[in-house]
């Protein structure tokens, strides 16, 4: 995305959120697990020889810039100031007295440039615009193939940062970190699965979204801090049963019984 991204600090000269620290955490967490730290370099060298260089370089101002621009949709959806007498969003114009989508993105992220936030949502087709009004196209961001992977690496971040101090961190300091795990789940059941959890997940998360919106406004002074909730679903490969193989007998063989005739 390059220049699309524009913040008003430093985080993304700092490169905050690189590569650095996802391999920092990474190794951490498998050399606590007991993979030894001599292997793993040599292990990563093999990975990264298959793999072809990336089309353009990274940009870490990414990483968090487009897991934040959904906030700006939940305001939409939820500020009683954006909303008409249904609940419904309100069309916005750009600019102006009263609401406006340039408002409400310095209300949703102050610390990001909002003219340059607002191409990024018309280039996501987080918003279209109608006779220069503005209006969210979805409650939720739908990302492109390439943002996507960026969006997922905030995830991954996260996942990794909650592993590694509920690990190694200090006693009494772990945060939420649980998984339902089945390990024979038949695979023609996946599809109804995934749609049944998907619908469950957008309510849960909606819901806690709103939650955490209402501490942002009712506590407006004091330290800052960026927090995510995450729920996904994974899949191991799927293992196929061989059919007319049967398991050995445990325990003593059976006795022979006399034929009878």
């Amino acid at each position: 995305m390059g220049a699309r991204i524009r913040s008003k600090t430093s985080t993304a000269a700092s490169g905050v959120g690189g590569a650095r620290e996802f391999l920092e955490r990474l190794a951490r967490i498998l050399v606590y697990c007991g993979h030894s730290p001599r292997e793993l370099p040599g292990e990563f060298q093999r990975i990264c020889r298959g793999l072809k260089e990336p089309k353009r370089r990274w940009d870490p101002a990414e990483l968090h810039y487009l897991a934040d621009l959904p906030h700006v949709i939940t305001h939409w959806h939820a500020d009683p100031q954006y909303l008409d007498s249904r609940g419904a969003p309100v069309a916005l114009p750009l600019d102006g007295e009263g609401p406006s989508l340039l408002a409400l993105i310095e209300r949703a992220l102050p610390e990001v440039d909002a003219a340059a936030a607002v191409q990024s949502l018309l280039r996501l087709k987080a918003v279209y615009c109608v006779k220069e009004r503005y209006l969210p196209s979805e409650r939720y961001l739908r990302l492109s193939e390439e943002s996507g992977f960026v969006h997922g690496l905030t995830a991954l971040l996260g996942i990794l940062r909650t592993v590694e101090r509920n690990v190694a961190g200090p006693k009494g300091a772990t945060i939420l970190q649980r998984c339902a795990f089945n390990p024979s789940f038949p695979v023609r059941a996946l599809p109804v699965f995934h749609q049944n959890v998907k619908a469950k997940a957008s309510d849960f998360l909606w819901g806690t979204d709103g939650d955490m919106r209402r501490v942002e406004e009712a506590n407006p002074g004091g330290a800052r801090t960026r927090l995510g909730v995450g729920v996904f679903v994974f899949e191991e490969p799927i293992r196929v049963r061989r059919r007319g193989i049967t398991r050995k007998p445990s325990g003593r063989p059976r006795s022979r019984g006399r034929r009878r005739s």
